[in-house]
């Protein structure tokens, strides 16, 4: 893999169904900064349940990039 792949809008469907769900069982004080639902994770990229693929960029100054 040399780049991210979109198969869906984001939000996909199958992601919005889940966000749905933990929106009515999670409590609010767990807030979430974007709707992503990963379902697995490999090096720099993460898969969504939609088949989405993108690239990590959640490391920053000061974190220790030590994987998934």
């Amino acid at each position: 893999m040399k780049y991210p792949l979109l198969k869906t809008e984001l939000p996909g469907p199958r992601a919005s169904e889940l966000i749905s769900i933990d929106h009515e069982f999670v409590s609010p004080s767990y807030t979430r900064v974007y709707d992503l639902v990963v379902e697995k994770a490999k090096g720099v990229w993460v898969h969504d349940v939609d088949g989405n693929i993108f690239l990590d960029f959640t490391a920053g100054i000061a974190v220790c990039a030590t994987g998934h």
